[in-house]
């Protein structure tokens, strides 16, 4: 194909997860006719299993309220997170405090409402390269099947973001990682089933000198009950020594009775959002876990839809002024009631993980519990979803 028979389009969204599809959503309710101006790419095919523990908290659940949407797939409701370090535990409450899904029902149905508001997706074709031409305002992105021209890409292609790495972008962002298993539960001999309960254990942060948590997580994934458990290791103290995901998982299993097996461990990256990072170029746009999400407690699917949002702002403002420089995206999204909620997790995850010590782990917990009495999250009544923005 020569250079003068590519067609030039107006937008490229790299990665059909939360942040792509959210993005394309804000665009196509305020606009159909984007509907034949931008094409989505990704190279998995929906549904596509996705490696997360599936919460979204009423930050997710206000961005889909604002586009129209409730969550439209099965979820679990649960109404307690149990905080636990050792002996000691503490609760925020809430009628749900979040909700767990099953990320590829969720990605599914996000894309599938993409595409009865008219929007393109090609599935099953992965980006292997793009150059950016500045000057003749556009970017060439080359797929596995052909070359795409567009005035505007936005790369939502995830923690480990090819499109990231094509640009050289290696800013010294932290990197924090999990690691996860789905085990068969019954609902009779399962609590957390039972009583709504999903569990964040901080006890192997002295045990393995973890910078993070273990969690518990009640699942229903194709209608049965699956009991997601994980290790999130946030790295706030990246000179420390890494502790062995796998033998936190393993040790923190056996607690519970259960068996870990290896060849259901699945595991992957999450970046940190970063004020210094660099999250745009001329004609290009990075979202979701390709710019940065929640280093506190790994939090991605509100975040993502929040991006969406933001990008496409950014995006209609730079059509309208024919300005395609996006200097003002990071000043947008620290606009962002929800981005800019994770500033705060950032700061919060660099003191909160930083020590081992359990004195200190034990002084940070009696002031946490302190806190949490005096906010509505202490009542089973507490409804967050309708709480003022």
């Amino acid at each position: 194909m020569t250079d003068s028979t590519i067609k030039l389009i107006d937008l490229l969204i790299i990665g059909s997860g939360p942040a792509g599809t959210s993005t394309a959503l804000h665009l196509l309710k305020q606009d159909p006719a984007w509907s034949e101006r931008m094409l989505i790419v990704d190279k998995a095919v929906h549904p596509r299993e996705k490696l997360c523990g599936g919460g979204i908290t009423h930050l997710g659940e206000n961005v889909l309220a604002d586009l129209g949407y409730g969550i439209e797939t099965p979820n679990f409701p649960v109404k307690e997170v149990r905080l636990k370090y050792e002996d000691e535990h503490y609760s925020f409450r809430g009628d749900p405090v979040f909700r767990i899904v099953h990320r590829a029902e969720f990605d599914h149905w996000l894309v599938k409402e993409v595409e009865k508001l008219g929007g393109q997706l090609s599935q099953g074709e992965g980006v292997v390269d793009l150059t950016i031409n500045e000057a003749a305002g556009y970017v060439d992105v080359v797929t596995d099947k052909r070359t795409i021209r567009a005035k505007t890409v936005i790369a939502a292609d995830g923690s480990r973001s090819l499109v990231r790495r094509k640009l050289g972008i290696n800013d010294g962002s932290h990197v924090a990682r999990l690691i996860e298993v789905l085990t068969p539960e019954t609902t009779e001999s399962s609590w957390e089933f039972r009583d709504g309960v999903a569990v964040f254990d901080f006890s192997q942060m002295t045990s393995h000198e973890l910078q993070g948590y273990y969690w518990d997580f009640p699942s229903m994934v194709d209608g049965k009950t699956l009991m997601n458990r994980g290790v999130f290791d946030s790295r706030a103290r990246p000179e420390r020594d890494k502790a062995n995901l796998k033998t936190v998982l393993g040790d923190s299993m056996q607690d519970r009775d259960r068996e870990l097996e290896e060849k259901q461990i699945k595991g992957h990256p999450i970046r940190w959002l970063d004020f210094r990072s660099t999250l745009s170029v001329p004609h290009l746009l990075l979202a979701g876990d390709a710019a940065g999400a929640d280093p506190l407690f790994g939090e991605g699917i509100a975040i993502a839809l929040a991006y969406g949002k933001v990008a496409a702002a950014e995006v209609t403002a730079a059509f309208a002024k024919n300005n395609f420089e996006f200097k003002r995206y990071k000043w947008r999204i620290f606009r962002n009631g929800v981005l800019f909620s994770v500033l705060v997790r950032v700061w919060l995850a660099r003191h909160a993980y930083r020590t081992h010590r359990p004195k200190s782990i034990r002084l940070g917990w009696g002031i946490a519990r302190f806190i949490l009495k005096r906010t509505p999250w202490s009542r089973p009544d507490f409804v967050p979803a309708r709480a003022p923005k």
